[in-house]
């Protein structure tokens, strides 16, 4: 689907009108979907059960053994995210509504996992408090459409897209919400009940902040093996042409191949990679684990085979450590502040030997600053001259003229 045709149809499926057609319901027992399904007992593996014998490095911090109180605050900064029952029906490739996403949705899950790390994160820049911004995130991913007036204030530009114009029976969904996600993926024939993968999940947030301009100064990037630092100087910078203007203030100039860029928006971006065939090539383990050493990391999606975790750091024993999201809990039907992010709580923290993860993942980084995009590309710089990087470092594209090499071929050619 082109880009312009991609716009129209998520503005327009953007709304739903509520006619009381949600009783139309299945579960992952369906007939027509072969699911493979992992339910955790809720309060299984817990950080307790953890061996906390070992030291922990939770993205780029790392703690002590006796330092649990200190690994539990952070962690519960996290946004948790699980399968979820009874959320508003979404209709699935054979037009029947699906009211719970057990045993597909977990990618999804992820996804939301390391975006809600990374919008609350944004917000924090934005002075919100840390329970402001954990709450305005949350409404950003919730599992039921909002009613008009329940819409939050972030998003009201969005109401005058409205193409049912003053009926009091619409509904919008969330943008971040594991429908737009299944709207979005029609787009590339996935449906509702159908596993999305780690890219399918990266591209859909760039195309929906992208369409819908829910941040209009934070650009998100969907890369695949390699990071192309003029993608993102292009859309999150400006160059400077007159040094002499006051509004370009030294400490916010960025340098770079004889340029002087101003920064107009923060980035997040999204690689994805493959590092073997069947597992998780050995050379890659200590590069993998030296990607959490980055500030501006804020995690990694992946797995095991059918079964997606959110990576968010790893122990002295070499293991990952993430969260899980195979876990099934009641949507939620308010929006209260008080008590909205109860319901969104980390309680459990696992961790798995590199050797048995998926070989297909993608990692996360996000920049809000100047400086934080100078340690960023530094980082990226570094880490991409070491012996096994997990993905490429492109500070240019290299466009080829084909045409120069068209008398290397001819009709002789037989291959």
């Amino acid at each position: 689907m082109e880009k312009e045709d991609k716009s129209k149809y998520l503005i327009k499926n953007l709304f739903v009108l509520d006619n009381n057609t949600q009783s139309e319901h299945i579960d992952s027992s369906n007939n027509n979907i072969n699911f493979v399904v992992k339910q955790l007992d809720i309060n299984s593996s817990t950080l307790e059960s953890i061996n906390i014998s070992h030291n922990f490095t939770l993205f780029n911090k790392t703690y002590k053994n006796d330092d649990k109180q200190k690994i539990k605050h952070k962690y519960n900064k996290l946004i948790y995210f699980c399968y979820r029952k009874n959320i508003f029906s979404i209709k699935n490739r054979f037009n029947i509504g699906v009211s719970r996403d057990s045993g597909w949705g977990c990618m999804v899950r992820c996804g939301q996992m390391i975006m809600s790390h990374a919008i609350y994160k944004y917000l924090k820049s934005k002075k919100y408090s840390s329970e402001n911004a954990i709450t305005e995130t949350i409404k950003l991913f919730l599992d039921k459409p909002y009613t008009l007036s329940s819409t939050p204030s972030t998003l009201s530009p969005l109401i005058s897209k409205n193409p049912f114009n003053n009926n009091n029976n619409t509904l919008m969904y969330p943008p971040f919400s594991i429908h737009i996600h299944c709207l979005l993926g029609q787009c590339y024939n996935k449906f509702a009940g159908e596993w999305f993968s780690d890219v399918n999940v990266c591209q859909n947030y760039r195309d929906i902040n992208n369409i819908l301009n829910i941040f209009p100064d934070l650009g998100i990037f969907s890369f695949i093996n390699d990071l192309t630092l003029t993608d993102v100087l292009d859309e999150c910078f400006t160059v400077v042409t007159d040094e002499k203007n006051d509004e370009y203030n030294i400490n916010k100039i960025f340098n770079y191949n004889n340029k002087k860029y101003k920064m107009k928006k923060s980035g997040i971006i999204f690689i994805s990679v493959r590092l073997g065939i069947n597992s998780v090539t050995e050379e890659y383990y200590s590069s993998l684990k030296k990607l959490f050493g980055c500030k501006e990391c804020i995690g990694i999606i992946g797995g095991e085979t059918n079964l997606a975790h959110y990576f968010i750091g790893y122990n002295d024993r070499g293991n990952l450590l993430y969260l899980d999201p195979h876990i099934t809990r009641d949507a939620v039907n308010v929006v209260n502040d008080d008590t909205i992010t109860n319901d969104y709580l980390v309680k459990d923290l696992h961790e798995i030997s590199i050797g048995d993860m998926s070989t297909g993942l993608s990692v996360g980084f996000l920049f809000r600053t100047k400086n934080e995009f100078e340690d960023l590309i530094k980082f990226m710089e570094d880490y991409s001259k070491s012996k096994y990087p997990c993905f490429g470092f492109i500070k240019q594209k290299v466009e080829i003229d084909i045409n120069k090499y068209e008398n290397l071929f001819n009709d002789e050619d037989d291959f």
